[in-house]
């Protein structure tokens, strides 16, 4: 049975879904990152690591600088996920990108559904209403479903970086929004 738009919620996340979270935000690193992060990076990931991760972000005070966590469920079950707060690289806030977009990740069979948008729009909105006027995110350079997804909803490239550890080289892209308000009026539809 196709989904409809009245089976998903969107929801502010708190502790209590740490560990469901966690569990998703794995998942969903281990089926969309194959090829993309090396496998030794994939096979060390730790739903009881990531549980720790998402308790310790969850449950510290709220502040106007603090990420907020967005759930996508399912008849109760987490999907998908969005985190948005302050901007954290500084070379991006001297741009004049003072929002960021940590996260959005969808598990594949519950893609193509409009998930993604509505996670998106809801942190757009939010970080609009926080005051923020514009966003960036970093995605995986060879991630190319996640980069057109943005590109769709109007952001740019605006920097790029390379993470190297033991394990590679991970390139990431920066993307932006110089207006929030046009993110989520694209977003809302």
């Amino acid at each position: 049975m196709p989904m409809t738009n009245r089976d998903l919620v969107i929801r502010t996340a708190s502790s209590a879904d740490a560990r469901d979270l966690a569990s998703m935000h794995v998942a969903s690193w281990r089926e969309t990152y194959p090829g993309i992060v090396p496998d030794a990076i994939l096979s060390s990931l730790s739903v009881d690591g990531r549980a720790a991760m998402w308790e310790q972000i969850l449950s510290a005070p709220a502040t106007s600088s603090s990420s907020v966590v967005y759930l996508a469920e399912i008849e109760g079950t987490i999907v998908g996920f969005g985190s948005c707060g302050s901007q954290r690289t500084e070379a991006l806030k001297e741009k004049g990108y003072d929002g960021e977009i940590g996260a959005i990740y969808v598990l594949k069979a519950s893609q193509r559904h409009a998930i993604g948008t509505r996670l998106l729009y809801a942190m757009a909105s939010a970080l609009s209403k926080r005051g923020f006027g514009s966003a960036s995110l970093w995605v995986l350079r060879d991630n190319a479903p996640a980069r057109r997804f943005y590109e769709r909803y109007g952001a740019e490239v605006i920097a790029e970086r390379e993470d190297v550890s033991a394990d590679g080289v991970l390139i990431e892209m920066a993307y932006g929004w110089t207006n929030l308000l046009e993110v989520a009026r694209l977003t809302s539809r």
